[in-house]
């Protein structure tokens, strides 16, 4: 990957349009009479959330494409943050729950999800949930096989990156009644096969993607 790649801008921004108009019917079916919190409150959150990220942005942009010899296709990144969603990367929602410090690692996990899926080697709508069981096992479910690139790479930026191995532990262990046996499952195989092997793999099978495509135009 050329020195001169540059990162993308990471703008987190309070997703209003998505509380009047998702949040809210969310939270009238989910929220038990609680109602939401006023839009100073999710603000200063959103202002928690970007003072962290300050913190960690240039390594962990640095980190993700290096790690995976890809390029964000995108120059700038819009977060929305807003109540009663799961964090999901395209479009990138990231819900209100977690403590600035895990929203980091919430935060990479998300981006790590759209360089894998957009980026400057591949078309954007390449559909790589097939190229992904040929490389990691056709018996595993979507949400297992889709983590375990992911896994790998967050992996390498938690111990080579960022060198907080706790945040790893974390990521395996400290998620609690959130954590999904999906999750599980990519990370123990992660630790079975080396995050540095799949990371390899991955990048092979990309460099032969774009060279196939290369030759049928």
């Amino acid at each position: 990957m050329s020195s001169t790649v540059k990162n993308p801008e990471v703008r987190i921004k309070y997703g209003w349009l998505l509380v009047e108009n998702a949040s809210k019917p969310l939270n009238e079916l989910w929220g038990e009479g609680e109602p939401l919190r006023s839009d100073d409150e999710y603000l200063q959150i959103v202002d928690s959330y970007q003072k962290e990220w300050k913190k960690y942005e240039v390594k962990i942009l640095n980190g993700v494409q290096k790690i995976t010899g890809l390029q964000f296709r995108q120059n700038v990144i819009d977060v929305y943050i807003a109540p009663w969603f799961i964090a999901f990367s395209d479009p990138m929602v990231i819900g209100v729950t977690q403590k600035p410090d895990k929203f980091i690692d919430v935060l990479t996990h998300e981006l790590i999800h759209r360089i894998l899926t957009d980026n400057l080697s591949i078309p954007h709508d390449y559909w790589l949930l097939d190229e992904f069981k040929k490389l990691f096992g056709a018996e595993h479910d979507f949400n297992t096989v889709i983590h375990i690139p992911v896994h790998a790479i967050h992996e390498k930026i938690y111990l080579d990156t960022l060198k907080e191995p706790a945040r790893l532990h974390r990521d395996k262990f400290g998620w609690g009644e959130d954590a999904q046996a999906e999750y599980s499952k990519a990370w123990d195989y992660v630790e079975k096969e080396g995050a540095d092997k799949i990371i390899e793999r991955l990048k092979k099978s990309y460099a032969e993607i774009a060279k196939n495509l290369e030759k049928k135009k």
